[in-house]
């Protein structure tokens, strides 16, 4: 006689890519146990590639020979979109659209989901330059997405020698 629903539980086939963040694609398998009559199956394994949230649920079950069922809630949090980035000069031209000192390309950035870990920080520029200001940065989420990886100013800076 088995009139007990087996145990149930959810478990993700690697670990989280990040700050215990999920970033691409996952498995989720249910497994259970059972003393009396053992366990027949298990359902509600699948693969997971978004949406994007904070808190995921995924709902599996585990069915015994005597035909008890256990259910199990296998819940995490997953982020695969790269924070949106920003690179800008500190500063405004010298004069006429000209830069005639040291400027500096500073970069910031969002994330909507998982929040951002951290910006590349500031980059320098001093001496002659011609053409636009270029600086390899941006951001990074807390579930490990990284932004653009080459930021540039919103304008173009010119350096004058005068």
């Amino acid at each position: 006689y088995d009139a007990t629903a087996p145990s149930a539980g959810g478990s993700a086939s690697r670990g989280p890519d990040s700050n215990g963040w999920y970033n691409h694609e996952l498995t989720i398998n249910f497994v259970g146990s059972d003393g009396p009559s053992g366990v027949a199956g298990c359902a509600g394994h699948r693969s997971y590639t978004g949406p994007d949230s904070g808190s995921i649920t995924i709902n599996g079950s585990c069915t015994d020979v005597a035909g008890n069922t256990g259910s199990a809630p296998f819940t995490f949090r997953y982020d695969a979109t790269a924070p949106s980035d920003d690179a800008r000069l500190t500063r405004e031209p010298d004069s006429n659209g000209w830069y005639n000192h040291d400027l500096t390309l500073a970069f910031s950035g969002s994330d909507g989901t998982s929040g951002v870990a951290g910006c590349t920080g500031p980059r320098s520029y001093a001496g002659e330059r011609k053409g636009a200001v270029t600086g390899k940065g941006g951001a990074v989420s807390t579930g490990g997405t990284r932004g653009s990886p080459t930021g540039r100013s919103s304008r173009s800076p010119r350096r004058s020698s005068g």
